[in-house]
């Protein structure tokens, strides 16, 4: 089945990268942990799959990783939320937010996007162990 999207963001390097910034080596690879949350007000009453992506490009091309989906089924208000690990290789740029929905009459109003960066601690023993 074809989905249907819509960009809800885009966000710039100061919002998500970690204090050390955005690689300039075409070939290093590196990662950045995210926790990202989004909540809509559904005005559909259709039931079907809704999901959230995150979009961005690097040197291997433009990437997509899914944050989280919901199933819309009549509810009023949708919330997404996941901690994402970013697997990037070299600069990243273009960065979206995307939903994904499957019938074009989904309509909904977005009422808060929240991404913050999680940054491991600087000393190991402050790390959570199991």
């Amino acid at each position: 089945m074809t989905h249907l999207s819509k960009v809800l963001t885009r966000l710039t390097p100061a919002q998500y990268l970690p204090s050390k910034g955005n690689c300039t080596q075409v070939d290093l690879a590196w990662s950045v942990s995210l926790n990202v949350a989004l909540w809509i007000k559904v005005e559909s009453i259709n039931i079907q799959q809704v999901s959230l992506y995150l979009t961005y490009l690097d040197s291997r091309g433009m990437q997509t990783l899914l944050i989280d989906q919901q199933i819309q089924d009549r509810q009023s208000e949708l919330l997404f939320s996941n901690l994402v690990k970013v697997p990037i290789r070299g600069p990243i740029s273009q960065v979206t937010l995307e939903l994904r929905y499957q019938e074009a009459g989904f309509t909904f109003s977005l009422d808060e996007i929240f991404v913050r960066v999680v940054e491991p601690p600087k000393d190991p023993r402050l790390s959570k162990t199991g």
